[in-house]
């Protein structure tokens, strides 16, 4: 390490030889008399500390020194540690065999039995004592021999308690602070948006110096509204030094939510990114690049020219010949242009002095004139660059009184940064910032060297593994430091999950550089294999990242692996041998953290000899592990062995789909904390180990599984472990899935399991039972009063954010304690066949946000007697129903009877009803518009349906003001009765508008086409729908897919009465329905003025073959015509073309497919497809020549034609008679 620093561990060692004498460890005189000693001589060396890890800088003497000492401190850890271990074995045996027979009483023969066990085994106990004593005079002797030295190497005494850095109230959620990049951000986006390159791609570069702020830059463009709205799609790919083709497509594919990559090859990876951004304009950000050769840029070229016109590559890169030779290859590949790279310049004075001032003075800007000038003289030394500006003005948030340490602090600590001579200015000031820590957090610190740069790092693992190794005493500690940390500018990129937790973080790659810096051979993070052969003696830390394929696996053997006996941290993949796997345990017998990760296996047999070879490992002799993660799948159980690592706090299971059981003896494990595994992939876990409700450090635990009634009987027929086990586990935090809930004993009035866990944020109650559930449940009014009774049990604590009941709750009614769940976010309740009732206070949550109903088939509404009880009409209509106050996302499938329902005026994200009845719509919007008065109550609530009957409709759609996405689905109630009416205000934030599978007369609403943003519209498999309405006045309608609509004519729009351009809303009597036999003949309307769409960039339409009447389209980019009719694309070919306006001229991807009438495309027109890329035509039979005029497509790279044979033959290469007119395309596929 570059600075060794033994103030942590000195104290660590103390706390520990502390608590050996408290609990009077040993039976000789002579251990506790050497116990004693051995404290006195580490007191003596930790005064010195602080002085020698200061002088180390400037002293070779005193770095040796101190190389020495650590050797020393570590091996009297170790020793301490054995100490205690064995005082907590004996603990847990004791324990054992106090549950075992203490409640039982003993006879005289048992009594005398256990007197004589344990006078047999008092040698053993003074033997151990003795060695013990002998091994702590030892490593007390080798610290004397180094604290004869302290004198002269002139050490001082300073025996102050390190100050602990004060919490900060922004700790919780510091604020992301950017100062002078707004000139910067504006400039980037003009470049983005502006589209007058004919290229498909252009190359954007940021060009800086590290810590400039690139990446904040990219990110803050990367999230602006107009970028959002200018791409079809984005993604943010970190790049590094590493420019692997496959990895960046598969972050590629993962960024815009295709899900991982992992283990795909690279042709399939080609394949989805080609469908990923086929036809779209897309923004891909390339941040931290440093690849300067042009074959893998071409490379990466190819697979991105099948994006739009438009699309962007955003490029940050410290060096200018990355954005030349990128943007050069890309040309190469695509249709590129190279936009001159933005060279990002640093902060003026000014800007690093506000920046300081958002820093250190949120709250109050510091006025006297003399510390300004003192600031802006410290700040000089970071060059403008922001990230050293931000760590150098964490360092000085923390003065007491500014106006006297800062002055101390230009003098002294930048003068001795700057007379190191450091050719890199910024990376001083990390470094001084570093200096400044506390010393427990410079190993937290440089601990995080064993991850990569640009790595998502999971910050509750970061904690664990502090902890695991000491640095910090507890995980609330831990987390304070990270946030510190965070705040200081050391950590970066803080991301949230969906329970507002700090879930991942990253490290800005200077910051990785200086954590690599400080650690040095301590701490080694490697992809090579060699470091296998020789491990250096000083390594303490070993994380190897390569793989099975690595090119270096020959070339390694296991023999170096016993050269690291002191090695405390172990991170290895697969690549292991069975040999090896066994070296590890022998040798590295100080770890206290073993990471033992297994990838994907194709079950082949030297996989499963490794996992053979770990499983059955003897786990004692890793005695001082606290974090064991691993992982392989095919495996139905775990050692056994695992339960005797007393010391172990985290345990953590990686794909365990084939897993059955946990390991037996999990009692013993007194000290775990955290039981990591997916709860989704425990699939086949049958029953919980009985004991492990003596857990009571436990706070991780994600599922708990319910066996059934007298057990599930294991292997070694031991019985599962019951529900109550759960009572005592009250450290319980973050998330539990409680699953076969249906197996449950019968429920006990005066135990409650969950209540007192006041940090569970996040509960699922799964219902699945065995299939036989016992005598006691053998009807639905038994199975009724029994889960009933259970779910009363479960009450939980009010803290509870999430709720889940689901997959078979036989119960009538939800418990009334849902309603008093005051921090409750998310309710879902799926899968109940028999709950007929919700509690009567439901709507009146106070934090209730998001609610799911799933197959719910008995399902009526709330259970309070003035709602759901039954009642004539006229009682109904003068009922005044209760309302959600918060709700925003509602989502209502398969619940057929749910009628009572309290409404929801604040839904605002997403409402989604699927196979329901409208009623509940109807009757709640007329009983508010008779108690609401017009628009208050009402307008405000259904504005999330817009499908009720006609006497309601209009004051209905009013109020959909805040609505952005809604889907229908499955309707069966009659639309026919909407009217339309005229509403100005309607739907005026509803971007998204999905109908599926309405099998009535559907008529949507003309009132629909005054939103002024609705983008996307999509109707599917609605049999009975004939005409829409003028879709052509939505101005901001994008998207538009017509599917499975065979009975769908076209659209109406304004008969003309003096103005051609007047299209309004409305009634039908104003509206062209445009039927042939009504209207006289397709061909006697030629001369009609087609209305068009005003911005429509894509359109599908699929098997509506009556459809020939739609708003031209002339500026769609994406068009797929599919067993419909090729008319209206014809009609939009045919338009006049103008110096502005070119019909088609943006369309990039053309689909046609099944249309029986296309015989020919019109050549005339075909030279307004100047950006068609890729064109398909399949099994249009009559299609028999493609015209001279394709070879003026010259933007045209990809041909497809299947399913049109006499085409096929016209267009064979090199001999068919249409061939000179496509060969310069440069992919041509045929059957």
């Amino acid at each position: 390490m570059a600075g060794i620093i033994l103030m942590p561990v000195a104290k660590l060692i103390l706390g520990k030889a502390s608590d050996l004498a408290k609990e009077q460890i040993g039976l000789l005189w002579n251990f506790r008399r050497e116990l004693s000693k051995f404290e006195a001589t580490v007191s003596t060396i930790q005064a010195v500390l602080r002085d020698a890890e200061e002088k180390q800088a400037h002293s070779h003497q005193v770095k040796d020194w101190l190389e020495k000492l650590s050797e020393v401190m570590y091996d009297a850890e170790d020793l301490l540690d054995d100490l205690a271990t064995e005082a907590r074995r004996k603990a847990v045996v004791a324990a054992t065999t106090d549950d075992a027979g203490g409640r039982r009483r003993m006879s005289a023969t048992t009594c005398w039995s256990v007197v004589c066990f344990l006078l047999s085994s008092l040698p053993k106990q003074l033997v151990y004592d003795l060695k013990m004593a002998h091994a702590i005079k030892a490593i007390r002797e080798r610290l004397d021999d180094i604290v004869k030295d302290k004198d002269a190497l002139h050490l001082e005494v300073d025996t102050t308690e390190e100050e602990t850095l004060p919490s900060r109230e922004t700790d919780s959620c510091p604020p992301k602070i950017v100062v002078g990049r707004e000139d910067d951000k504006k400039n980037i986006i003009e470049l983005l948006l502006n589209h007058h390159s004919e290229a498909n791609i252009s190359v954007v570069p940021i060009v800086g110096m590290g810590g400039l702020g690139k990446t904040t830059l990219a990110q803050l463009v990367f999230d602006d509204d107009r970028v959002k709205g200018h791409f079809d799609i984005k993604a943010w790919v970190y790049v590094s030094q590493s420019f692997d083709v496959k990895v960046i497509l598969g972050k590629m594919l993962r960024s815009i939510n295709c899900g991982s990559q992992a283990g795909v090859d690279l042709d399939v990876l080609q394949t989805r990114v080609r469908e990923a951004i086929k036809g779209k304009r897309f923004l891909f950000v390339l941040d931290d690049v440093w690849e300067e050769t042009d074959r893998s840029w071409e490379t990466l070229g190819k697979y991105l020219m099948f994006g739009a016109a438009g699309s962007k590559v955003l490029v940050t890169t410290r060096s200018t010949k990355v954005a030349e030779v990128g943007g050069g290859a890309l040309k190469s590949r695509t249709s590129t242009s190279i936009v001159e790279p933005y060279n990002l310049k640093g902060l003026s004075e000014e800007e690093s002095w506000n920046l300081l001032v958002e820093k250190a003075f949120p709250r109050k800007v510091p006025q006297e004139s003399q510390l300004q000038k003192i600031g802006k003289n410290i700040l000089r030394k970071c060059d403008g660059v922001p990230l050293a500006v931000s760590t150098v003005s964490a360092v000085l948030v923390y003065s007491k009184d500014p106006n006297i340490e800062w002055p101390s602090f230009l003098q002294k600590s930048l003068s001795s940064i700057a007379k190191e001579g450091e050719e890199d200015p910024t990376m001083s000031a990390l470094k001084l910032g570093f200096n400044h820590l506390p010393s427990y957090m410079k190993h937290c610190f440089a601990y995080c060297k064993m991850f990569g740069k640009g790595e998502e790092i999971p910050i509750k693992t970061v904690v664990q593994l502090w902890v695991a190794q000491g640095y910090i005493e507890s995980e609330d500690r831990g987390f304070d430091c990270f946030k510190t940390l965070w705040w200081r500018s050391f950590f970066q990129e803080v991301q949230m999950d969906g329970l507002g937790n700090m879930s991942t973080f990253t490290m800005h790659d200077l910051m990785h550089d200086l954590a690599c810096w400080i650690a040095g051979e301590k701490i080694i993070a490697t992809s090579s294999l060699t470091i296998l052969k020789n491990v250096p003696s000083k390594t303490r830390h070993l994380f190897v990242t390569a793989g099975r394929d690595d090119d270096q696996r020959e070339d390694h053997g296991g023999d170096g692996l016993g050269n690291a006996s002191k090695v405390r941290s172990l991170a290895h993949l697969e690549y292991l041998t069975s040999k090896e796997v066994q070296q590890v345990i022998n040798n590295f017998i100080r770890l206290r953290t073993l990471l033992f990760f297994c990838e994907d296996q194709d079950s082949n047999d030297e996989d499963r000899s490794i996992f053979d070879a770990f499983t059955s490992i003897n786990f004692y002799k890793l005695k001082h592990l606290r974090l064991l993660y691993f992982s392989c799948e095919g495996r139905k159980e775990l050692p056994n062995s695992i339960s005797n690592l007393v010391n172990l706090q985290v345990l953590g299971l990686i794909d365990i789909g084939s897993l059955k059981e946990l390991p037996k003896g999990i009692e013993k494990l007194v000290n775990l904390k955290h039981l990591e595994l997916k709860a989704d992939e425990a699939g086949h876990i049958t029953h919980m180990p009985k004991g492990i409700g003596k857990l009571k450090f436990l706070q991780t635990l994600p599922i708990f599984v319910v066996s059934k009634k007298n057990g599930c009987i294991s292997n070694d027929n031991t019985v599962g472990a019951e529900l109550d086990e759960l009572k005592g586990l009250n450290a319980l935090c973050g998330e539990l899935a409680i699953k076969g809930l249906g197996n449950a004993e019968s429920p006990r009035t005066d135990v409650y399991v969950l209540n007192e866990k006041l940090h569970l944020q996040s509960l699922v109650l799964d219902w699945s039972r065995d299939d036989d559930i016992g005598d006691d449940v053998h009807d639905v009014t038994s199975l009724s009063i029994h889960d009933e009774g259970i779910l009363e049990m479960l009450k939980p604590h009010f803290n509870l954010k999430k709720l889940a009941i689901q997959r078979g709750y036989g119960g009538v009614k939800i418990p009334n304690w849902l309603s008093g769940l005051t921090n409750l976010v998310e309710f879902s309740l799926q899968d109940c066949e028999q709950c007929e009732y919700l509690p009567p206070q439901i709507h009146k949550m106070p934090s209730l946000k998001r609610l799911t109903i799933v197959n719910c088939p008995l399902l009526k509404g709330i259970d309070d007697d003035g709602y759901h009880r039954d009642s004539s009409p006229i009682e109904e209509e003068d009922c005044e129903w209760p309302r959600f106050c918060c709700l925003t996302d509602l989502s209502i499938k398969h619940c057929p009877r749910l009628t009572r329902l309290p409404t929801f005026p604040t839904v605002e994200g997403e409402l989604e009803l699927v196979a329901v009845s409208l009623a509940l719509l109807a009757r709640t919007m007329k009983t508010k518009m008779r108690g609401g008065g017009g628009v208050g109550y009402t307008d405000e609530f259904d504005t999330n349906i817009h499908s009720l009957r006609t006497s309601s409709f209009s004051a209905l759609v009013h109020s959909l003001s805040k609505l952005t996405k809604l889907r229908l689905k499955r309707i069966d109630d009659d639309f026919e009765s909407l009217s339309y009416h005229d509403s100005s205000s309607c739907l005026v934030s509803l971007q998204e508008l999905r109908v599926e599978g309405c099998r009535t007369r559907v008529k949507l609403p003309s009132s629909l086409c005054s939103s002024v943003s609705l983008k996307v519209i999509q109707l599917q498999g609605c049999q009975m729908v004939e005409y829409l309405p003028p879709l052509h006045g939505l101005p901001s309608l994008k998207e538009l897919t017509i599917i499975n609509c065979p009975n769908l004519k076209g659209c109406w729009w304004k008969k003309r009465k003096g103005n051609n351009d007047n299209y309004g809303n409305g009634g039908d009597d104003d509206y062209y329905n445009f039927d042939p036999s009504m209207e006289g003949g397709e061909e006697e309307r030629e001369d009609e003025e087609w209305p068009r769409f005003p911005c429509l960039l894509e359109l599908k339409i699929l098997d509506c073959p009556n459809l020939t009447r739609i708003p031209l389209f002339p500026t769609v980019e994406r068009l797929k015509l599919i067993d419909t009719s090729s008319k209206a694309l014809v009609r939009t070919m045919k338009m006049q073309r103008t110096a502005l306006d070119r019909p088609l001229s943006n369309l990039e991807i053309l689909v046609l497919s099944g249309i029986d009438e296309l015989e020919f495309l019109p050549e005339e027109v075909l030279c307004n497809l100047t950006s068609l890329r890729d064109l398909k035509i399949y099994f249009c039979l009559r299609l028999a020549t493609l015209p001279p005029a394709m070879r003026h497509l010259t933007s045209l790279h990809r041909l497809e034609i299947r399913g049109c044979p006499e085409l096929t033959i016209r267009c064979r290469k090199g001999e068919g008679e249409d061939w000179p007119n496509i060969s310069h395309i440069t992919w041509i596929t045929l059957d």
